[in-house]
């Protein structure tokens, strides 16, 4: 460890080539060092909090025009600098009254607690002292930087074990009151956490003191904020997240308890509303940021995690997966959460969609502070993270083989104690920069801008220090003096604004949006950021190269003031006093209505099924595949009805729609005699040619032994008046395959319907999968299978999710287009009758990708079929392309006959396995001699694991296309690929209709979908909650915001049927395991 920070020091402070310069103590006058010793009384098996480090804090103590800082120490003394100007601080700390290093700092926060217009400082106090060691401090400024302690005179001398504390005026009376984040010092075990969330722990629990005239009073029980054991705050963040002009709390927490989203309900109290606003979070969550990324005017929500970047850390930080346990802890009330950074995308109706991955901000190994604003002033908000822990505590190797013996062993002995301690790995790291490329993408930057400098960094905040318009970075580094990164862009514009000297308790939560080029920007004035830091600082906005059409400052009373055309590149000084208007949104109504009556009678019930226990290395469940529906007018009336799928242990079911636009379920008792199978797909067509719509199911599913009599599909004639009966002699039997989807074709021009089967999978053998066919129908409804002799390019056909027939070449034949998982999009050219070979769609674009969707329809109106087809999406780890794809390697390799399938993607541009050393060694027994610690396991490729004649006769499937695109009819079998936009990248694609919503002639899109059934590491995918693309009418679409497309589509969808009505055309969303989600089209909009 000393030899490794000899080295770091040794180019510390070396001269960066790049946006941002790192400046010495010698240049700026900084020397503060937050210097951990650590001993046998003070360690981090004593205070597990030992290595979070310290806060920053930003703000003009002295009203000169200069944004001076405040360092925290966790064992040394706080410091205090002024700044001199030209980036020189002058250390002000023996004269200025502060803490001299008693107690353990934490978080600082600026505020004007008497209003007398000079900052004052709140110290928050944690560690394993005494209680008179833990009293938090709050330090009144004297001018001239001196200040006096007088927390107990406010109410604020809190002895609870502290993080953080932010000042807002939750309940608008005109003074600020104070959220403080505390943090539990106890470990509980995961059986006994569920009792005590509704419990109240005086020292962990966080507090809502409210400021009574001065003296803040505790009113966090009434304000129904939590104050339980289990709480391990790390980040607090205040802003209007659902936009009503009143004051909003986000709380990360660490270990197993959720983080919490309180909004404000104008009464004096809150409710949390994370769970239904937020399809999962950040397991371990530590720093967090609210803030508009994407420049929509919606604050969006960030917050940090531990998932390292590259392969060896993840390797060897990261534990084993264990699904049931998954499964537990969410039915204890500790929700969906996962290893990685989260950035929440506000949709502006209440919910978010996590996009973290997909935006390339998941990864930043031991985060703490992220910073969110225009570095290179174009424009477009960058994030700066701050990263670092000085011993790698999670270290599976220490934790496993090392740490549980020898802790035993040393009780009692705190010599023992810190031999263990210093056993612990120590690994430097990077604090990552990202630009913002606009469009949810952000690029790392950490090289180019910073030169990639390895440290430990905690607190941290931005500022403008040297006044020429750009953002400069101060981070407090454990064991190394404090960075002070200058900031030496010159390109872009900016503007910045100081409303009413930032003090003024009535300036607390005032938004300024500013107006440029069709876009506008949000920034909130709530000062306390990232982690233990705090910004008492002008609103900076960068502009890039244009000016500013207008800006709107929006105080708390809803007020306004309007600024036309104001001049760039300086800070704007507002005054609270000066007139206003009145604020007001002005919302549209939305293209489609929830309708919440006439909804259809039916909740799909799934069947819980691990498919995990029977195939440990699944990328993703199987089971989780439906419902899937048919629709079609089945008794005669006129009227559409449908017909939904069944999952094993629930019957399908036919609904009737009645004249009043309701529907009715029916009985159907040849269904309901199939209840023990799984439906994947279902199609109603005339099978006999008597007139009516018969129905044809194709069964499925992954928790059925192979060939089970189960999987048999089936087929039920119509008597013409909607009741069905099951056709036993009509299919032939034996063909007990797990399929997925089923088209109607008359592939041979007799007249009749004929059948395509795709084939998906044999159960509990994945990737292996069975042949797809092709059912020839004699005319009167009865079918043999002609697969080998009419259509041999289907026999090898699996892992088929989707089909549509369509005469791509015109020829006058139809001809299929099958799409699938590690397939390509698949033309089966119909040849007089004849499916004699299968050949790329496109051939000049990668399309091998887990394709899940198909849907045509002519788009771009020039009288042949598009394609629109639905993938995996990017919002992932894996994001295959040509030159990285994501590969799938199986075998048998252990010899006992079960087939091991070894998923691997790229990392830093070098493959390795997805699964953890567990998981591998779990599922192939063989290769713990092989690999008997994490540390063996961790650079581990397919070629270590396995041997070159075991890989010999492997096989391998390879996907490098994630995408869901667009294919647009070029003619003569020629279709241009093109992506959609990446809101349609949110989320796997596994439902999509096409409807003319707009009325101009052109048909618009609506997708959704969602995974939930996924590997741990991978995640539920949920960002998609029915989404609405606008037609430009080229084969290219624009997306249409949430509140504006009024969907809000919870969960898995399976299938969507569209249903025209004279009121206005019915949506209907199918979900797994949920109920039907319906909709109609607004005929006013």
């Amino acid at each position: 460890m000393r030899l490794l920070l000899a080295f770091c020091v040794s180019f510390l402070f070396f001269p960066t080539i790049g946006q941002f310069r790192l400046l010495s103590p010698t240049e700026t006058g900084i020397s503060f060092k937050n210097q951990l010793t650590e001993n046998e009384k003070h360690n981090v098996l004593a205070y597990e909090y030992f290595y979070n480090g310290g806060g920053v804090a930003a703000g003009d103590f002295n009203n000169d025009g200069l944004i001076d800082l405040y360092f925290t120490g966790n064992m040394v003394s706080d410091r205090i600098y002024q700044n001199m100007g030209k980036m020189k601080f002058k250390d002000q700390t023996a004269s200025a009254g502060i803490s001299k290093g008693n107690g353990w700092k934490t978080g600082v926060t600026l505020v004007d607690i008497n209003q007398d217009g000079w900052l004052d400082i709140y110290v928050c106090y944690s560690g394993d002292g005494d209680e008179a060691s833990r009293r938090n401090r709050l330090y009144i400024n004297q001018k001239n930087f001196q200040f006096v302690e007088k927390a107990s005179q406010f109410g604020l001398d809190l002895p609870t074990n502290s993080t953080q504390a932010s000042f807002f005026d939750y309940d608008k009376d005109g003074d600020l009151d104070c959220f403080l984040l505390n943090h539990s010092i106890k470990d509980y075990k995961r059986f006994d956490a569920s009792v005590l969330k509704s419990q109240r722990d005086p020292q962990a629990g966080d507090r809502l003191l409210r400021n009574d005239h001065g003296k803040f009073i505790d009113v966090s029980e009434q304000a129904h904020i939590k104050g339980n054991p289990l709480g391990f705050g790390l980040g607090i963040a205040i802003a209007d997240i659902n936009q009503d002009s009143w004051p909003d709390i986000y709380v990360s927490n660490d270990y197993i308890e959720q983080d919490y989203l309180y909004i404000n309900q104008k009464d004096g109290t809150f409710s949390d509303q994370l769970e239904t606003s937020v399809g999962h979070l950040s397991q371990f969550s530590m720093g967090n940021e609210v803030v508009d990324i994407n420049n929509d005017g919606l604050p969006d929500i960030l917050t940090l995690d531990m998932l390292p970047e590259d392969n060896r850390r993840q390797k060897l930080l990261y534990g084993p997966e264990n699904y049931e346990n998954y499964k537990s802890m969410v039915r204890n009330g500790f929700y969906h959460q996962i290893m990685r950074n989260m950035l929440q995308l506000n949709n502006g109706d209440g919910t978010f969609s996590e996009i973290g991955q997909l935006a390339g901000v998941s990864n930043t190994d031991w985060s703490w502070a992220p910073l969110v604003a225009d570095f290179n002033n174009d424009g477009q908000k960058d994030i700066y993270i701050t990263n670092g822990y000085l011993r790698d505590y999670t270290n599976m190797d220490f934790m496993k083989f090392y740490a549980d013996k020898e802790l035993k062993a040393a009780q009692g002995s705190p010599t023992a104690l810190m031999d263990i301690i210093k056993e612990m790995p120590s690994t430097l790291t990077k604090n990552y920069f990202f630009l913002n490329k606009g469009n949810l993408q952000f690029e790392d930057k950490t090289t180019a801008w910073a030169c990639d400098q390895l440290r430990l960094s905690n607190g941290a905040i931005y500022a403008d220090l040297d006044n020429d318009g750009d953002l400069e970075i101060v981070t407090n580094n454990v064991n190394l003096e404090a960075s002070i990164y200058l900031n030496e862009q010159t390109q872009g514009n900016y503007i910045a604004f100081d409303i009413d000297g930032l003090l003024d308790a009535k300036t607390y939560g005032t938004k300024v949006l500013v107006y440029q080029s069709g876009q506008k920007q949000l920034r909130e004035h709530f000062p306390t950021r990232g982690f233990q830091s705090c910004m008492m600082i002008p609103l900076h906005f960068g502009l890039g190269k244009t000016k500013v059409d207008s800006v709107q400052i929006i105080f708390p009373n809803n007020k306004k003031q309007t600024l036309l055309n104001p001049a760039i590149n300086q800070v704007h000084k507002v005054k609270v006093q000066e007139p206003f208007g009145q604020w007001a949104v002005n919302l549209q109504a939305p293209y489609f209505k929830q309708i919440d009556t006439d909804t259809l009678p039916y909740g799909n019930v799934e069947d819980d099924y691990n498919d995990f226990k029977r195939q440990l290395l699944l990328p993703n469940m199987l089971s989780y595949i439906g419902p899937k529906t048919a629709h079609g007018d089945v008794n005669g009336d006129g009227l559409v009805d449908i017909y939904v799928g069944g999952s094993k242990g629930q019957s399908g079911a036919i609904l009737l729609q009645q004249p009043n636009g309701s529907w009715i379920g029916t009985e159907q008792a040849s269904i309901d005699s199939d209840i023990m199978c799984t439906d994947t797909d279902a199609i109603f067509f005339d099978a006999d040619k008597d007139g009516d719509l018969d129905l044809y199911v194709v069964s499925g599913g992954y928790s059925y032994l192979p060939d089970d009599l189960l999987l048999q599909d089936r087929l039920y004639l119509n008597d013409g008046k909607g009741n069905f009966r099951k056709a036993e002699d009509n299919l032939v039997t034996g063909d007990l395959n797990s399929d997925s989807c089923v088209m109607t074709i008359d592939f041979d021009k007799d007249g009749d319907l004929d059948l395509v089967i795709g084939g998906r999978i044999i159960p509990g053998k994945y990737p292996f999968s069975p042949g797809s066919r092709l059912l020839q129908n004699d005319g009167k409804g009865f079918f043999t299978d002609v697969t080998k002799e009419l259509a041999p390019a289907l026999e090898t056909l699996g892992r088929i999710t989707a089909g549509k027939n369509i005469d791509i070449d015109g020829d006058g034949w139809e001809d299929l287009v099958l799409v699938g998982e590690w397939q390509p999009i698949l033309w089966i050219k119909n040849t007089n009758g004849k499916f004699l070979s299968s050949e790329l769609l496109l051939s000049n674009y990668p399309s091998i990708g887990w394709w899940s969707s198909l849907e045509s329809a002519d788009l771009d109106n020039d009288g042949d079929l598009d394609l629109v087809v639905g993938n995996y999406g990017k919002n992932n780890q894996l994001k295959p392309s040509l030159q990285t794809p994501v590969s799938l390697t199986y075998a048998d390799f252990d010899q006992n006959e079960a087939i091991d399938p070894f998923v691997n993607y790229y990392v830093q541009g070098k493959t390795y396995p997805l699964v953890s050393r567990d998981e591998a060694l779990n599922q192939v027994f063989s290769l713990r001699k092989k690999f008997p610690n994490y540390t063996s396991y961790a650079d581990a490729s397919m070629e270590q694991l396995f041997t070159p004649e075991q890989l010999s006769k492997a096989s391998k499937l390879e996907a490098n296309q994630f995408e869901s695109i667009v294919l647009l009819n070029q003619g003569k079998g020629i279709f241009n690929p093109i992506p959609l936009p990446v809101e349609a990248q949110m989320s796997p694609v596994y439902a999509i209709s096409l409807l003319d919503v707009n009325l101009d002639g052109f048909k618009d899109l609506v997708l959704a979908g969602n995974l939930f059934h996924s590997r741990i590491k991978i995640g539920r995918m949920d960002a998609n909650y029915g989404q609405l693309f606008l037609n430009k009418g080229n084969g290219t679409f624009t997306y249409i915001p949430q509140n504006q497309s009024g969907f809000q589509v919870k969960g898995e969808v399976r299938d969507m049927v569209i249903i025209p009505q004279t009121k206005g055309s019915q949506i209907h969303f199918f979900r797994n395991n949920d109920s039907v989600k319906s909709y109609r089209l607004n005929s006013k909009k």
